[in-house]
């Protein structure tokens, strides 16, 4: 191997790792910094051979009724279009709910506790269905039945920046922090 080859062979594998070194630093950044808020689950059904073992979360806030909004914008929304939710702590208990959209995050940063980026799947007369990112939660093989299980009552911490990205933090069932060894 000519020293020209050896050179351009370590500048590959350094490209590679630096890249992957920044993947792993934001999503710990993420993780360790973002605004930690708590969202509800609502039962799914998931099952998938080729993913591997995981579950399906779904939100209270990914179903979003606009006629139920604390501000109405008056904005239609579109497929596959990025929209923010503002979130809100609920009165009675420790989870957040939407309590504005808006299709720019400035418009809400500042006046809520958290806003969280997310993609609209579907509309339908007043209603947007959106997912977040955060939808998905890998399990070891064979434990995902317990969550599925007690989904009623499942909740999830979830870290969100300041740009609305999110990640989930722990998942608890019944109160109780879900903890693989």
């Amino acid at each position: 191997m000519t020293k020209y080859k050896k050179i351009l062979f370590f500048i590959i594998v350094a490209a590679q790792l630096t890249v992957l070194g920044s993947m792993i630093f934001k999503q710990e950044k993420l993780l360790s910094g973002g605004t930690k808020i708590i969202l509800k689950c609502v039962p799914v059904d998931p099952r998938s051979l080729f993913s591997g073992d995981y579950v399906i979360l779904r939100y209270e806030i990914t179903n979003i009724d606009t006629e139920k909004l604390k501000v109405k914008t008056g904005i239609s929304f579109s497929m596959d279009q990025t929209i923010y939710v503002a979130l809100e702590k609920d009165a009675s208990d420790s989870h957040y709910n939407a309590a504005e959209v808006s299709t720019d995050i400035k418009s809400l940063s500042g006046r809520y506790p958290a806003v969280i980026r997310g993609n609209v799947e579907y509309t339908y007369d007043n209603s947007i269905y959106v997912r977040y990112g955060v939808e998905n939660y890998f399990v070891p093989q064979n434990k995902g039945h317990y969550i599925e299980a007690n989904m009623d009552s499942t909740t999830v911490e979830v870290s969100i920046d300041e740009k609305g990205n999110s990640a989930i933090s722990r998942l608890f069932v019944k109160d109780s922090e879900v903890v693989f060894y």
